[in-house]
């Protein structure tokens, strides 16, 4: 049986935090990132911000007895944050992804390629 000790517990936390502090970064200047309304959806249909969870991108309707795609993607993914109001978009993934792997959300500020090469 594996017990967890107290210092992996503190650095699961440690990088848990990292995680969710890099997703308050994308919605704190969306415009400065390229990014539109930080919670108008891409794939979905209806709802405030495009959002709507019984239309799911992809939902199709038939119309005049053709099935037909209601919730479509938007024109420019790239300009959105939220893919379907529960996933981001590869474009916010990779602009988080990138502000982990270069350390801006480590104490010390160390990128992972350093971090990773480091002797213990």
């Amino acid at each position: 049986m594996t017990f967890l000790t107290a210092q992996w517990i503190d650095e699961w936390f440690q990088a848990e935090r990292a995680s969710i502090e890099g997703f308050d970064g994308v919605f704190a200047e969306p415009l400065l990132l390229g990014f539109g309304d930080p919670f108008l959806v891409c794939c979905v249909h209806g709802g405030k911000y495009n959002f709507n969870i019984a239309m799911r991108c992809g939902w199709t309707k038939m119309v005049n007895g053709t099935k037909t795609v209601i919730a479509k993607s938007c024109e420019d993914p790239s300009s959105r944050i939220m893919w379907d109001g529960l996933h981001f978009t590869e474009v916010a993934n990779r602009w988080i992804y990138n502000q982990i792997a270069d350390g801006a959300y480590s104490d010390p500020p160390i990128p992972l390629k350093t971090a990773c090469h480091r002797m213990i």
